[in-house]
């Protein structure tokens, strides 16, 4: 069986959550998600296709 053990969430700086927040990764393609992804965007972890070239097959 599984043992679930509770965790401090993580919270970033009141001035960086918005370029940290994204929309579902599920909603965007990859394009959009190039053209709405900052430096520090979650988009880089759901989506990591969009830190290679166009057309590369992750």
């Amino acid at each position: 069986m599984a043992v679930l053990k509770p965790f401090k969430g993580l919270r970033p700086p009141k001035e960086l959550a918005k370029e940290i927040a994204a929309r579902p990764y599920d909603v965007l393609s990859s394009e959009e998600a190039r053209q709405e992804a900052t430096k520090y965007s979650l988009l880089h972890i759901t989506k990591p296709e969009i830190d290679f070239e166009p057309g590369i097959d992750v």
